[in-house]
This record gives C-alpha cells, structure tokens and sequence, in this order.
C-alpha cells in the first residue's frame, strides 16, 4: 500500500497537465492491473507451455527445523529425512529446547542457546544421520535443529535450477523478492535486538545443619542456597548467574564464642554468582555481585562490582572494586578490599588471529589502609585452537611497612605466570609454563587437596601434557624442577590426572589426582579420588576424598584426610532434596559435619 500510493501521488502530478480526469483514472486502473497480473509466459513456436503446478508454494513450504530423537556417540538421528528434502552434506545448527516443547520455523530468531553443528551424512525415507562437528554443549532428545542460511540459501538454487531446467524461459528472482527480503531481515534483526529469548533456570534450598569438632565444639547452622543460571532476564540483556550458599547466624554451641571454618565452608566460598550486563548493541557491560573481572581474570574474585565501556570498536576502558572473598587467591585476606581502572584492547576472532590484552593500575587495603600498589598486564594470542600463549604479570610499586623495622620492597615484579599452548589435533594438547612468585600466598592451605590451588605448587619452569582418548579417559601429567632462591637443591615437582568417563561400563565417573611439589612456601604431596555416578535422571551421588601432607610455616595442620559425600534428588517437577556429610581428621583440626537442603527448581522441570 506504501509503494501505490506513493505512485498514485505521483501520477497525479503529472496528470495534471495533460490528461483529464477520465482518462487519468482509465490510466491508474490499466496500470494498477498490469502490476498484480500474474507473469506471463514466453511462448514457444509450438505453442504456449504450460504453468507448473504451484512450484512456488510447494517449494516455500518445505521445513527447516526438526527435532532431534536420538543421540548417540557424536552421532544424531532427526525426526525427518527424504520425506523432508533432507539431503547428505547439509548442515545444521542445534539449540536448547523451547520451554514449551514446540519446535517451530523460526526458532533460530528466538535466542536459545547455541549446542551444537551438525552435517547430514545419511539419510532414509524418515530419518536422518547427522555427525556432530562442533558441540558446544551437550546435545539431548527433544532439542531443535535448524538449517543454516547458507543450506537453505543452497536448496532454494539447486530446486530453482530445476524448475528453470523445465521453463527456460521463465523470469524469477535467484532467492526471493529483494523488497521481501529486504524488509524480512529488518524484521528478524528487531526480533533479535529487542525481544532476546529469556531463559530463567536454577535452584532456591533452605539448609540445615551442624558441625562437631573434637574438643566439645557442637553447633547448628541455618542457611540459604542458589544455583543461578537465568539469562536474558525479562527479555533484556541482563543476566544472573552462579552459585550461591551461606549461614544466617542461628549457632547453638556447646562451647561460648567459639568457632571453626570447615573445608567445606572455605569451598562454598570459592563460588561465584551476580548480574551482569553485556548487549551486542550497547558499548557498555557491567557487573555486580561476587566475581571476577572479564578482561583479567587473573586478579581473583571480588565482592563488588565493575563498569567497563567501548570507546571504540576494539578498546574498552573501565574500573572495578569490592572485597577478595575468595581463599583461593594468592593474596587472599578476609578484611582485604581492591580498586583500580584498566584499559582493554580485542583483535581478531577465534576463528583465526585472536589478540586480547589488559593493562591496568590498583591499589588494595587492608581495614582501609594501603596494602599494595600495582600495575597488572594480561594478554592472550592465539590461533584457532592449535596456538595460544599466555601471560599475567604484576609489579607492586615501593613501600615501605609502617611497623618498627618493618623493611621495605623496590619497585618489581611481584608475580607473573607465562604459558604457551599447542594442541595440533583434538585429542592431544602440550606446553611449556613458567611460575614465578616473589612473596609469600596468603591463601588457605587446607585447599590444597581440593586442587584449586595447583596453580601455586609449580614455580619455575614446567612442562605438561593432555591427552583425550576415546571411551571418555583423560590424562593429565605436569613436570617440573623448582628454582626458587631458597631451595638447597632442586626438585622435581610433579602432578599427575585421570579421569574415567563410563568406569567398566557401571556409568561411575572416576578422578584421580596426585601431585608432589616444592615451592617458596612449602613442600607437600596430596592424593584424591572423587566418584560420582547419576543412578536416574533425578537421582544423583557423588563421593570425594584425599589424603594431603604440607610442611610449611604458614600452618600447624601438616598432614590430614578427608571424605566428603553428597546425595542431590529431583522431588517431582518442582523440588529437590540434596544430603551432603563431611569427615575431615588433621593434626590440628578434626570435625565432622553434615548439611540437608530442600528446595524449589526454577525452570527445566521433569515431569
């Protein structure tokens, strides 16, 4: 109606000048007819030939999305195939799927998550095998495959080839009316920018508990746990994502005031869970809530916040600030807090060239008052999968300590972790690191069985290697010598990993790890094995234990054990109950304890 009334006006001009009314109107309605008559069709010498019957139609209602009704191994069956026009070579792309269950054209517009790529390989009568060539999540029964725009775009030529073949002398466009086209894609971009699918999943439990230490120490603990994975909140571009579990203080003791943090208390704080706000159509991203900067990751979790802007297509500058929850961290202290502003720079893609690099200034206090005045640099190159180098790197400015012969440290570098990576196929991945600290860690030891802190036992140079073997098996080994100035002969500081994915076919997954080291702060060894088997759908348990011995001045626990145990079940579609049981026995400290959790599950309900 736009494109005839804006003719219509403009006929009407030029009507004005040598035609009269009547004519003017014969004119219009004659023009008019012409432009909505069907095409005609260029007549052989023989004769006309006939239309075909509907090609158009027939053509445009051929499907584009099927579901998939098997997975096997890096194998997909589709609910469609010849019946559908399937064809071997095609290509598809795999995404979660709707909350409703409804798998519709047009699916790839409404911001599921992206699973996996697929190519047709076989195909039947009412099937299709498809290889799985890239995944990036795990692929289930009931979740939507679609066609790539450059298969459907190759369809739409291969049956217009066809049809010319039969009516060489019919006039078409190649793919689709341009106007159309036009005018559809400006659509499907609205759809996509302004209504982003929302996708809300996770866990609320209140938990009850006690812990009891050797000594007389009893108590009860009443807490709160989320699981958080709620993307695209309210059809915007803010997320809430993470794990979350803390007591609210009601504690009965047996002894006055006293206290103790578990292994599982210092896990429980390693988690990270808060609102982030990233859009492909705004310069800004941001975040709030207990997690670690995006642009450098290696300065740990904090509890607070960060703001980050593009000021160019490239380069975002931004600042951050909160407190180092996280015992974990290198530099870890309860009553820490950090601030400081940073400049990033982003180039390439994953798909070829990638450089990523972070240069920034902080400062960190403790009960507010300076502690640490640093520069830190992060950079990434890499290319596609098989290269990639790594570095973090942080130089503290000169201080002074307030204390009566306190010391002083010149300015210098105070940490730096390098690593260069190659993996020319798949299945096998090696390099070569170098570790270097010049201050002590402040982080928990009793973490060092848990291996959250095995990025701290090797210092020097190091060189590993990981293997992925068919049959779900993973190996892991790393090698060492320790240089540092303290060391009165050099060691061999070692680890060793494996993970077993279907243990002699029982559905068991197995890990072990081992790891000796000789470090700055410390020498030690630890073993630990962790087993963990999904009995049904909604029933799952999981058991994890170690031994560990650390000889280090920054604790008087030096050799210890520990099993913990967990039981998570799905009560109907909407609740879960989780156990969890805990035995830890040191040389100076030994406790056991225990946690019930009942819950409510926010979306991806089983019926």
């Amino acid at each position: 109606m736009i494109y005839v009334s804006d003719w219509i006006r403009k006929s009407g001009l030029f009507l004005k000048g040598g035609f009269t009314r009547p004519a003017a109107v014969v004119f219009l309605v004659a023009t008019l007819y012409a432009s909505c008559s069907p095409i005609v069709l260029a007549q052989a010498p023989e004769g006309p030939t006939p239309p075909p019957p509907n090609p158009s139609t027939a053509e445009s209602r051929k499907p584009t999305v099927f579901r998939v009704k098997y997975v096997g191994d890096k194998t997909v069956y589709l609910e469609a195939g010849g019946n559908a026009d399937l064809q071997d070579g095609m290509k598809l792309s795999v995404v979660e799927a709707p909350p409703d269950g409804v798998v519709a054209e047009g699916i790839q517009y409404r911001g599921y998550e992206h699973v996996a790529e697929l190519v047709v390989s076989s195909v039947s009568d009412s099937s299709a095998l498809c290889d799985v060539v890239k995944a990036d999540g795990e692929v289930k029964v009931g979740q939507a495959a679609f066609l790539t725009p450059e298969t459907v775009h190759d369809r739409r030529q291969a049956e217009l080839a066809a049809d010319e073949d039969k009516y060489p002398i019919l006039m078409t466009f190649t793919y689709g009316d341009p106007l159309d086209e036009e005018v559809r894609e400006t659509r499907e971009a609205q759809v996509t920018r302004l209504t982003p699918m929302q996708r809300a999943q996770g866990r609320v439990g209140f938990d009850y508990g006690g812990t009891k230490e050797s000594g007389g120490f009893d108590s009860r603990q009443i807490g709160l746990v989320i699981d958080a994975n709620m993307r695209n909140i309210g059809g915007t571009y803010w997320n809430f994502i993470g794990s979350w579990r803390g007591n609210f203080g009601t504690s009965n003791s047996a002894l006055p005031g006293s206290g103790t943090q578990t292994l599982t208390d210092l896990v429980n704080r390693t988690y990270r869970i808060g609102f982030t706000y990233q859009s492909p159509y705004s310069p800004v991203t941001l975040g709030v809530g207990r997690l670690f900067l995006p642009w450098a990751p290696s300065l740990s979790t904090i509890d607070g916040g960060y703001f980050g802007r593009k000021f160019a297509r490239e380069v975002t500058l931004g600042f951050f600030g909160g407190s180092t929850p996280d015992p974990s961290s290198w530099s870890y202290n309860p009553n820490q807090h950090i601030a400081g502003a940073f400049v990033n720079v982003e180039h390439g893609s994953f798909d070829h060239f990638r450089l990523f690099s972070t240069m920034g200034v902080a400062v960190t206090s403790i009960q507010w008052k300076v502690a640490r005045q640093f520069a830190f640099f992060e950079n990434t190159w890499s290319w596609k999968q098989y290269v990639s180098l790594y570095n973090s790197l942080q130089a503290d400015a000169a201080r002074t300590s307030p204390l009566v012969n306190g010391g002083s440290n010149p300015t210098a570098v105070s940490q730096s972790y390098s690593s260069l990576h190659f993996q020319p196929i798949k299945l096998i991945g090696f390099g070569v690191n170098h570790n270097y600290f010049r201050s002590l860690p402040t982080f928990d030891p009793r973490l060092l069985g848990t291996s959250l802190l095995d990025q701290y036992l090797f210092q020097g140079f190091s060189g590993d290697m990981r293997l992925a073997l068919p049959k779900h098996i993973g190996l892991f080994a790393s090698l060492g010598k320790s240089n540092t100035t303290t060391d009165k002969k050099s060691s061999l500081n070692q680890a060793y990993g494996v993970s077993l994915g279907r243990l002699w076919n029982t559905g068991l997954l197995l890990d072990l790890h081992y790891s000796k080291f000789n470090s700055s702060f410390g020498s030690g060894k630890y073993e630990s094995v962790s087993l963990s088997k999904s009995l049904t759908d909604n029933f799952r348990v999981q058991l994890y234990g170690g031994h560990q011995i650390f000889n280090t001045t920054l604790s008087t626990n030096t050799n210890s054990n520990f099993v913990n145990g967990v039981v998570d079940l799905n009560v109907g579609p909407r609740y879960f109950l989780e156990g969890n049981y805990g035995w830890y026995h040191g040389s100076s400290l030994s406790y056991t304890q225990w946690s019930s959790v009942f819950g409510y599950r926010i979306g991806g309900f089983r019926k």
